[in-house]
């Protein structure tokens, strides 16, 4: 059951990063349709039997490319929805935000990235309980 509301993934926590979350909304669209390419290119060794190795090599890299399309997601919704709650008066709503993660993470098989999630969300609720503020040049370095 998803309890997401329509438009809040896009709605920017802080005055003026509207162009940045286009920006990345963009970045992560034009990501994704590059890998649906990669994908037919793979149906197509397939197809024609090409060398086991070679499509895994290839399979390997559209992983790679998924993984890289889930981090922007999960950066902008840590940046926007997670925010949002997290700055909020409601204490179930902060609860519920971060039991949905987890439970994202969980259904996925991916458990370990539950722990670097849970070190992402106690920063930057640390950065917020220090007036930083999400999106500050410390919380952007990559």
């Amino acid at each position: 059951m998803t309890h997401t509301l329509p438009g809040v993934g896009l709605k920017p926590v802080i005055a003026g990063e509207e162009d940045r979350m286009a920006e990345g909304i963009t970045k992560t669209l034009n990501r994704w349709k590059s890998i649906e390419g990669h994908a037919r290119g793979v149906e197509k060794m397939i197809e024609e039997d090409a060398y086991c190795v070679d499509i895994l090599k290839q399979t390997l890299a559209i992983q790679g490319a998924i993984e890289k399309v889930n981090g922007a997601i999960l950066e902008r919704h840590l940046n926007s929805c997670v925010t949002t709650a997290i700055q909020g008066d409601n204490p179930a709503e902060r609860e519920r935000v971060l039991v949905e993660l987890m439970d994202v993470f969980r259904g996925s098989g991916h458990l370990k990235r539950v722990a670097a999630v849970g070190e992402v969300l106690g920063d930057l609720a640390d950065s917020l309980a220090a007036g930083n503020g999400a999106g500050s040049e410390e919380g952007e370095a990559k």
